[in-house]
């Protein structure tokens, strides 16, 4: 039987969710606190089996035209000494290539899926829910009231509904200041060829991904309050990055004065149990594992189509669907988040003895090495891919 689902949050998670079950002709009602979709956002690397996923939708080419060249990646030392070299192709020649592509975009790609089969509802939140045994009664921000059979909560790292319905939730502030931005200026820099600089508790990404855009992310290890960082993003970058070369130091300048950018702390939230009745996390709502995981879009896409293939499977029992859904995640936000505490740990040293250590084991690895460092975490198992429970 049909069922009528309501999804709170139109990100990556949220329009995929709506994308697989809007194709099994389930009725989706959207909904998204932002007033429209726009294509503006900050860059975000899709990999593996999110790719996969992708072109299971029929997406493929609508993700390729969206996408940025990636073709190469330096580490280097602030004194661009370099200390690994990369070649795209040659990494992931046993994986799906991975997709450079900006946040909007990606959403434009899921949305454009989509958009003539549900009901999408902008500048609209969920005010209250209150179960009525075999249906939910939910009342909206713009007087609506909907009853419907499943709640999928994909709201992003600090979802309110999360907050005011599943209290079995522990949000751990990662202690990293995430600093993403856009710069469209014309460049003399390659185009695909981009440049990481490993530093103790810090991380300087530059990516030049168009003959005028250039893309920054940085990553810092932060103690402080969310509050007084987002006040002080200039003065920050200045101390933080102020002994690095000119060339980086004009650019982060020119950023903060012409471009885009956006500053937030990273967290990762665990529970036990993604399900609350006819509610259910989704995506980083559930189980962000940070940006520093490798895997944040690609998890939430996948979560998406495991949550939507068990309701496919229990369309009639949709409390077991969502427990096979939990019981599915669980392991995989574990192998996730843990990645990423790895990678703060060796990708963002915490002073200069593991600076020193890190540059010099990674400058001698081998291709096989590397490989295994930067390919092996991403992968799931052949069940977990197949979304076959132990």
């Amino acid at each position: 039987m049909k069922k009528h689902i309501l999804i709170t949050g139109a990100g990556i998670a949220g329009l995929t969710a709506a994308n697989f079950l809007a194709q099994q002709g389930h009725r989706v009602t959207l909904v998204d606190r932002t007033p429209a979709f726009s294509k503006a956002g900050f860059l975000i690397s899709l990999k593996s089996f999110g790719v996969k996923i992708m072109d299971e939708l029929g997406l493929t080419q609508a993700l390729k035209s969206a996408s940025s060249p990636s073709e190469t990646v330096d580490f280097v030392e602030t004194d661009e000494t370099i200390i690994q070299s990369i070649a795209y192709d040659k990494m992931n020649e046993n994986i799906e290539r991975s997709v450079l592509i900006s946040r909007g975009g990606l959403h434009e790609v899921l949305h454009d899926a989509i958009k003539s089969d549900v009901e999408i509802l902008f500048d609209t939140t969920l005010v209250q829910v209150n179960e009525k045994g075999d249906y939910a009664e939910v009342k909206l921000s713009n007087g609506k009231t909907l009853c419907v059979d499943l709640i999928i909560v994909s709201e992003g790292l600090r979802s309110a509904t999360r907050q005011q319905y599943f209290k079995d939730v522990q949000f751990e502030d990662f202690n990293m200041l995430y600093v993403g931005g856009r710069l469209k200026r014309y460049h003399h820099k390659k185009v695909g060829a981009f440049k990481i600089y490993i530093d103790v508790d810090k991380m300087l990404s530059i990516y030049p991904i168009a003959e005028d855009e250039i893309a920054i992310q940085c990553y810092i290890r932060s103690f402080e309050d969310l509050h007084g960082l987002r006040n002080n993003a200039a003065s920050i970058l200045h101390h933080v990055f102020g002994n690095y070369n000119a060339e980086v130091n004009q650019l982060l300048d020119t950023l903060l004065d012409e471009g885009l950018f956006f500053i937030d702390k990273m967290g990762m939230v665990h529970t036990s149990n993604l399900v609350n009745g006819r509610m259910v996390l989704l995506g980083d709502a559930g189980y962000c594992p940070t940006a520093l995981s490798g895997m944040g879009a690609s998890l939430s896409i996948y979560g998406a189509k495991a949550l939507a293939h068990y309701i496919a499977l229990d369309p009639d029992d949709l409390a077991v669907a969502c427990k096979n859904y939990n019981d599915l995640m669980q392991p995989i936000i574990t192998k996730f988040q843990d990645n990423a505490q790895n990678n703060a740990s060796s990708f963002l040293p915490k002073n200069t003895f593991h600076l020193e250590q890190f540059v010099a084991n990674f400058r001698n690895a081998s291709f096989s090495d590397v490989q295994k460092i930067m390919t092996d975490p991403i992968v799931l198992t052949k069940d977990q891919e197949n979304f076959i429970l132990d």
